[in-house]
């Protein structure tokens, strides 16, 4: 009865490795899957970032409700953001805000690590210049930084979203 309930023991331990790696080889497939999806939509210039979480220079983070985002097709830069801050000269009632459609004046991307990519945003709309820093992770986490001459500094993060063609 011992050497059963051991042979049983080993046979079970066996399968339960066999799975293990399978769902390994599963997860890297996945990964390399997700990470070529990314560096394609960052080479087409086409790619949106729905923002989950915001980090305003003062206070405590908040949860973001769902339908920010910030998106880059071609040449343009559509953001869509919540803004919490100190604004310094702004239109009367607040302006647009974090708001607006802008054609993009500058675009600098860099590979800084083997699964990060840096990305500098210049834009400029009827009442601010933006500066938007995009760190894009292989797996599409995104931590993105927006600096304006008239606001004070804010920061969100979000997650890569692809569409299909």
């Amino acid at each position: 009865m011992r050497k059963i309930l051991i042979t049983s023991v080993m046979a079970l331990t066996a399968w339960v490795m066999l799975v293990g790696c399978a769902t390994a080889e599963e997860r890297a497939a996945r990964a390399a899957e997700q990470a070529k999806a990314v560096k394609t939509a960052l080479q087409e210039r086409n790619y949106q970032i729905a923002v989950n979480r915001m980090y305003p220079s003062r206070g405590a983070s908040k949860t973001v409700s769902s339908g920010y985002s910030v998106e880059v097709r071609n040449d343009s830069l559509i953001s869509y953001l919540p803004y919490f801050g100190r604004a310094y000269d702004v239109p009367y009632g607040g302006g647009n805000g974090l708001n607006f459609s802008a054609p993009i004046r500058n675009y600098k991307e860099s590979q800084t690590k083997s699964d990060l990519r840096h990305i500098e945003i210049d834009v400029k709309n009827d009442e601010d210049t933006y500066l938007y820093t995009l760190d894009i992770f292989d797996n599409g986490s995104t931590d993105i930084n927006v600096r304006s001459r008239q606001r004070e500094p804010i920061s969100f993060s979000g997650q890569m979203e692809f569409r299909s063609k």
